[in-house]
């Protein structure tokens, strides 16, 4: 965990899920994001996986909750629990594979269901860039029409993003969760609530 500074003025403590299919790298994003090094074999995540976080901003403090939710089907019984307190989501897909941007649908479903406020704000993410392949790979024309279809569906509640990252090479991770965290904060000065 890094030092922090004694200057530090506010703290604001959240929770954030990362979701999406098995194997979409929802584990290297994290892992990338905290410093940890980038595994190129596959390792299952068993229900969900936690980690803590903290890093200072200015002078403010931002402590994260980061729930890394298994993605496998044999799971779906378990993760609601995990979605509890939930203030944002990276929801995340990969980009060799098109099913993995379909099946979003059902990630989204499911963090409505079991948010507190029926939805939160979220990045879709297009993980594994460092694997693109110009007709072969979901395009960004395809991803973005999804990201405004959440839009129009969500009708401005809260923020939904889209960003293009590779856990590999750490292109665009740190991006990710510094958006994601100012569309929390934003959404919580909208609806009235302290984090």
């Amino acid at each position: 965990m890094k030092q922090l500074s004694n200057e530090i003025e506010r703290t604001f403590v959240f929770k954030i899920v990362l979701i999406g299919d098995g194997a979409v790298g929802k584990t290297s994003i994290r892992k990338k994001y905290m410093g940890q090094g980038f595994r190129s074999e596959y390792l299952n995540t068993v229900g969900a996986d936690f980690a803590y976080f903290s890093e200072k901003v200015g002078e403010t403090l931002y402590k994260y909750a980061i729930w890394d939710l298994a993605g496998q089907p044999k799971f779906t019984n378990v993760r609601p629990l995990f979605y509890q307190g939930a203030f944002g989501a990276l929801v995340v897909f990969d980009v060799t594979r098109p099913e993995t941007l379909e099946n979003l649908d059902f990630w989204i479903e499911e963090l409505v269901r079991n948010t507190r406020t029926e939805g939160v704000p979220m990045i879709i993410v297009a993980n594994k860039m460092d694997l693109y392949e110009e007709g072969k790979s979901v395009s960004k024309e395809q991803a973005m029409n999804y990201v405004e279809k959440l839009r129009s569906r969500f009708s401005g509640e809260f923020q939904i993003g889209y960003i293009e990252t590779s856990a590999k090479t750490g292109m665009n991770i740190k991006e990710a969760f510094a958006t994601l965290r100012d569309y929390i904060i934003e959404w919580q000065q909208k609806i009235g609530q302290s984090i």
